[in-house]
């Protein structure tokens, strides 16, 4: 039987997610939008592959990843006020005793053009929330729950960032491997594997951890995805995808009422 206190415990922390991602705005130093290297192929890095040309970015090596917390800490550092597109999906599925699954997903897309301008789009359920931060620092944010909608504005210096390290540990105890190396400059490394977890995490404790990174010899992150299978049955998925450089942020239709509401 499923454990209720727990199963509740899972969907609050998705939950909390996002009201973590509504408060950061632009989570965007520490998340993501699809970049996996097709328009180049991946060539196989057995035999004659070229690793003793390669530059390994901190925290990882031809093993894997060696250190996750200098690994994330490294992305964070080579995209910082860097312009970046970046989506991500955290969905739960719970078995019910039925049979059937219940989902919950929280999807979330952000922009940032390295200037301050700063957008998101944040779905959970039935909510959709919407940020916007402008040069000047004001954070406007526009709740629409279904029945309602709300406007805020905020003054925030610095906002904090939603970090990747929130799923450290599933890098730090996954036995990743290199899998492929791309042609691109800088070249992306795709290392994937799978792992346990003997811990408890804030989904609750972990039976098995499947992972895949592709990151390039700068440290950036392109995508990140990991999978949690909890005991109870539930599973949790995460994926965090990134387009760089090429981000225009635009100003949303919402913004005027926003800034007559909130003022």
């Amino acid at each position: 039987m499923v454990d209720a206190n727990r199963l509740l415990s899972m969907r609050r922390h998705v939950a909390v997610l996002g009201v973590v991602f509504l408060v950061v705005l632009a989570g965007c130093s520490g998340l993501p939008m699809s970049d996996d290297g097709s328009d180049a192929p991946l060539n196989d890095t057995e035999g004659d592959a070229p690793t003793d040309e390669l530059t390994y970015p901190a925290g990882y090596d031809e093993s894997g990843v060696a250190n996750a917390s200098e690994a994330l800490a490294t992305h964070d550092a080579a995209i910082a006020d860097r312009p970046t597109q970046a989506q991500t999906t955290i969905r739960l599925a719970i078995p019910g005793e039925d049979g059937e699954e219940t989902v919950q997903q929280l999807t979330m897309e952000t922009q940032t053009d390295g200037t301050g301008a700063e957008y998101a789009r944040i779905e959970l359920t039935e909510s959709v929330a919407e940020t916007y931060r402008s040069g000047d620092g004001v954070v406007y944010t526009r709740i629409d729950d279904g029945e309602n909608v709300q406007y805020t504005a905020d003054e925030v210096e610095t906002p904090d960032t939603f970090s990747l390290g929130t799923f450290g540990e599933a890098l730090a105890v996954t036995d990743l491997s290199l899998d492929s190396v791309s042609e691109d400059e800088p070249r992306r490394l795709t290392y994937s594997g799978s792992g346990v977890l003997d811990e408890e995490t804030a989904f609750g404790d972990v039976e098995d951890v499947e992972t895949e990174v592709v990151v390039d010899e700068d440290g950036a992150i392109h995508s990140f995805s990991v999978s949690y299978t909890v005991p109870d049955g539930a599973d949790v998925e995460a994926s965090f995808e990134f387009e760089y450089d090429d981000v225009t942020v635009e100003e949303p239709d919402w913004l005027d009422e926003a800034a007559q509401t909130a003022a």
